[in-house]
């Protein structure tokens, strides 16, 4: 699977993700194979890109519980979407408690792992889908480190609500990858933030603790953008290391423009580095309660070398049990000499080599039919 954006899609291409209307309804079953008609709705809803399965891919199992996942996110948009909206009005936002406690007993109590699945995304519904995985995921490391309901809430909460600033940004600053953004307008990113949090604190009905965490939580985004290599962060409550963990794994795993997603792989192996500095007792919790190097996940080595990971290793996700490709062999990498000659670096960018010369053979048509190539 891999996510393409929408101008370079092609009909045939094989979807590994529904496609829901803005009501929540899908309209594209997974595998469908795109079709021009399909193309253009895609470009109607304004998505930045899609996932698709390579050509020699199978289509990945999709249990019951991935599907209530996919089914909570689409219509949980539409209720924050709301909220949202009773909020910029100077309205109470009266389902924020309701969302809040949905979240909460369906991602804070789980026994056991769940896979955490990244929704398409236009440009109107960025923000609102942002802020919904960040408060699913701080609600699942926050339930698992077993601090108290009140502040679990407040937690999610201020998930739900942090970015609200965000959606007073311009298309053109909106639209740019981080990387693109000049000093001048990643300042008027945080003032918007900024702005954000005002807004929640005039609106008068919003929980005290939730607008303390908003603005500790903004403040420290900000550190964190404009910090010279090689300082200290500064120290902040669990509420806010939770916040930021969740809110970077979102971050990199997810679509936007003119960035290719992480992987979940990479992103962890972003949080846990030392130089990043995330809390990584957080950090760790994250990687207990959704999977990130589940069994059937495709791995390339560090050595170049290939292999398919057969169980999960709860101490150290990255020292699984894996079967290597080229000599058939499976390996634990869990075991300290075998670790210094098997490190995963990455989940494997494709399943069938022959990819990139169907790539480049659909390039040289291209090239036929624009007569640029005898």
């Amino acid at each position: 699977m891999k996510f393409v954006p929408t101008e370079n899609l092609k009909p045939g291409m094989r979807l590994a993700r529904p496609i829901f209307n803005k009501k929540g309804v899908m309209l594209y079953e997974r595998d469908t194979k795109l079709t021009p008609q399909g193309i253009s709705s895609v470009r109607n809803f304004e998505l930045i890109g899609i996932y698709v399965l390579e050509p020699a891919e199978p289509l990945p199992p999709m249990t019951e519980d991935d599907r209530e996942f996919e089914r909570f996110q689409t219509m949980s948009v539409f209720v924050l979407q709301e909220i949202i909206e009773n909020i910029l009005n100077g309205e109470a936002p009266q389902k924020l408690n309701q969302l809040s406690q949905e979240i909460l007993a369906k991602f804070s109590v789980k026994d056991e792992k769940f896979t955490f699945m990244q929704n398409l995304r236009s440009r109107q519904d960025m923000v609102y889908k942002h802020s919904l995985n960040v408060a699913i995921l701080a609600a699942a490391i926050a339930g698992k480190m077993n601090i108290s309901l009140a502040r679990q809430r407040s937690i999610v909460m201020t998930a739900l609500l942090h970015d609200i600033g965000r959606l007073k940004l311009s298309e053109n600053i909106a639209q740019k990858s981080v990387a693109d953004l000049t000093e001048e307008e990643k300042e008027t990113v945080f003032l918007c933030l900024e702005n954000g949090y005002l807004m929640l604190k005039d609106n008068g009905n919003i929980n005290h603790e939730v607008l303390r965490n908003t603005q500790t939580f903004i403040k420290t985004l900000r550190e964190i953008k404009t910090l010279e290599a090689g300082k200290m962060l500064t120290k902040n409550n669990l509420e806010t290391e939770i916040l930021k963990v969740a809110y970077y794994f979102d971050e990199l795993t997810a679509m936007k423009y003119g960035e290719e997603p992480q992987s979940d792989i990479a992103a962890y192996q972003y949080l846990k580095h030392p130089k990043n500095q995330m809390n990584s007792q957080v950090v760790k919790v994250l990687s207990q309660v959704i999977h990130l190097v589940p069994p059937g996940c495709s791995v390339q080595f560090t050595n170049g070398e290939k292999g398919i990971v057969l169980t999960e290793n709860d101490d150290d996700i990255l020292r699984p049990f894996v079967l290597n490709f080229s000599s058939n062999q499976i390996y634990n990498l869990a075991d300290g000499k075998t670790f210094e000659q098997f490190q995963i670096k990455d989940v494997l960018k494709t399943l069938d080599n022959r990819y990139l010369m169907v790539d480049e053979y659909q390039k040289y048509l291209d090239s036929l039919k624009s007569g640029e190539s005898k």
